[in-house]
């Protein structure tokens, strides 16, 4: 197995990165992404794990070989149709969002202009105009809001929200991408 580490947002040329894209332009991918090309195997492994060979449960999923180089495809290019879902991944993710959404501070920053009720965490790969619901494969799920703060362990998953979309790879705020990484590479 080779792993091959993609540098992409701040690690890639410096380049800055507005949160989110629109359709007909393309914006590098914030987060690095280590990549396993398996010789016996008809997909390149996905992970957000740096090391050089992560373990199972750290694979996100598998990019299938097509005619386009799957070491040149980065997160914003990942499509459903080239995609296999690791079924063991998205249990970590929602685990990850239970213990540790409420202390994120895009979403308590969010939360300070939501009075109470439930507030919709959107996948930043596609995040929604202000004030309007995301589609619902780009919503991670919700957590309850009481007097402006998450109360902690309230994350409920949408079980609707999809890995890979056609507008990439799903990504996560800041804070909770550096825990969901931690807690990958200690499987």
């Amino acid at each position: 197995m080779n792993a091959i580490r993609i540098l992409s947002g701040k690690h890639a040329a410096g380049m800055l990165r507005a949160f989110g894209t629109s359709a007909g332009r393309h914006s590098p991918y914030p987060y690095e992404i280590t990549r396993v090309t398996q010789p016996d195997k008809a997909a390149t492994a996905i992970s957000f794990d740096t090391g050089d060979s992560p373990k199972d449960a750290a694979i996100i999923g598998w990019l299938r070989h097509t005619n386009i180089d799957p070491l040149a495809i980065d997160g914003q290019q990942m499509r459903p149709q080239d995609f296999s879902e690791n079924r063991s991944f998205w249990p970590q993710v929602q685990q990850v969002l239970e213990k540790y959404a409420h202390e994120d501070p895009e979403l308590q920053s969010q939360a300070a202009f939501f009075k109470s009720g439930w507030m919709n965490i959107s996948d930043g790969r596609n995040p929604p105009p202000p004030g309007r619901t995301g589609d619902p494969e780009d919503i991670l799920g919700s957590v309850l809001v009481e007097d402006k703060e998450i109360k902690q362990g309230s994350f409920q998953a949408n079980l609707a929200h999809r890995l890979v979309t056609r507008n990439g790879l799903f990504q996560l705020p800041k804070y909770l991408q550096q825990r969901l990484a931690d807690f990958s590479s200690s499987l």
